[in-house]
């Protein structure tokens, strides 16, 4: 689908670069982009300080909104826009950037710790603003100790709570946990028997402790590890499970009507996810993401 571009009497935001912002080289302009997913910075504050946070800098101000509609009025088709932080849902102003994002012609998809999401009014709000994708990050599962020892903060409640309240919006789901060796690794089948229960989680995603921002100093699980931990929990054989995609870092597989996927940080080479920088270009999510980590950590 091509998008037709929209005129507005919005002033075009001036772009400021970051001070300190680093190109990867390899960069689009908004027309050129090849992404089908497009990862925006909305906010770099957070409600929560986890022991494991990419990027953990909370001195950078807040993306313009105006900017931003700016930069999606270009793209050349309908592209995922994943509304990233640190934590999104802090910004009053999410429910009118969904919709606009939703009016603009794309697809918002909100990342989230959850913990506004506990109070059903917010995600009705939310869903009425046009949001309809919520990937829920849930590392301690359904555990409060978990989350004490990985997000710094006994959220069990919360986090269930979101769920349960995106469940009740038929929200499309994604459940996203970070797999820490010795932590939280032997709680996954208690942890997939609350999921089972709620089909409306029909994507979980489990990746590996990444070596960068703030992180918990533990060896980092391989690949094929945490598969074998996921298909334990599942109860599942190798034989028993539809493999879509699998390499060196990653692998994708059906099981029980769920996608599962398995990724061993960082997932580099990935020709579908881009990254919105603050000069307005779009560049590989990751690759930037890992090229700024020494610089302030946008």
């Amino acid at each position: 689908m091509h998008l037709t571009p929209q005129k507005s009497a919005e002033p075009a935001a001036r772009v400021v670069p970051l001070a300190g912002h680093v190109s990867t080289g390899i960069a689009y302009a908004p027309e050129d982009s090849p992404f089908t997913t497009l990862f925006v910075d909305l906010t770099h504050r957070c409600n929560m300080a986890c022991r494991n946070c990419y990027i953990p800098n909370r001195d950078i101000p807040d993306l313009d909104p105006h900017w931003l509609y700016s930069i999606l009025r270009r793209l050349p088709r309908r592209t995922r826009i994943r509304l990233v932080g640190a934590e999104p849902t802090v910004r009053k102003d999410l429910p009118q950037i969904i919709a606009e994002v939703r009016r603009l012609g794309h697809l918002p998809v909100l990342m989230t710790n959850g913990l506004k999401l506990k109070k059903a009014e917010y995600v009705r709000e939310l869903k009425s603003a046009g949001l309809r994708t919520v990937y829920l990050s849930m590392n301690g599962g359904i555990d409060d100790e978990l989350y004490f020892a990985i997000d710094d903060l006994r959220c069990a409640a919360d986090k269930r709570a979101a769920l349960d309240n995106l469940c009740n919006a038929r929200m499309f789901i994604t459940v996203g946990m970070i797999l820490v060796a010795g932590t939280n690794v032997d709680h996954l089948r208690d942890f997939w028997r609350h999921l089972a229960a709620r089909p409306q989680a029909r994507e979980i995603h489990f990746r590996s402790v990444g070596e960068m921002g703030r992180y918990i100093e533990t060896p980092a699980l391989g690949l094929g590890a945490m598969f074998e931990a996921v298909l334990d929990a599942l109860g599942a054989a190798p034989s028993g499970v539809r493999v879509e995609h699998r390499d060196a870092r990653n692998c994708d597989f059906w099981f029980a009507g769920r996608k599962f996927v398995i990724t061993q940080w960082p997932d580099l080479g990935n020709r579908w996810r881009g990254r919105l920088t603050p000069s307005g270009m779009l560049e590989p999510f990751f690759e930037h993401v890992i090229a700024n980590a020494s610089r302030g950590g946008y």
